[in-house]
């Protein structure tokens, strides 16, 4: 016997927007090679707000923006592919 469903129950439960896995690859430039990723973007979580935060993290982890880590067009470059994993783990 199945027993029905009240689904005003379900009326109140909020879903979470689902987030795309950030983007990584690999580039060349200056003569090197360097690991990029693009960090994930939802409507609650603007790219300008990220980036301002994840910037200033890189600047107070890997120093001033240069040849170690840069960011450009949306993506952070790094020389160093454990530079760009512990970028992904702290904004993951």
């Amino acid at each position: 016997m199945q027993l029905p469903i009240d689904m005003s129950t379900f009326n109140s439960i909020k879903l979470e927007k689902e987030i795309e896995p950030m983007k990584t690859g690999k580039a060349k430039g200056w003569g090197w090679e360097y690991h990029w990723v693009q960090p994930a973007v939802t409507e609650d979580n603007k790219y300008s707000d990220l980036k301002t935060e994840a910037f200033e993290w890189c600047k107070t982890q890997f120093g001033k923006s240069g040849a170690r880590w840069f960011e450009k067009q949306g993506k952070f470059y790094f020389r160093s592919e454990q530079d760009m994993t512990m970028f992904i783990l702290r904004w993951s």
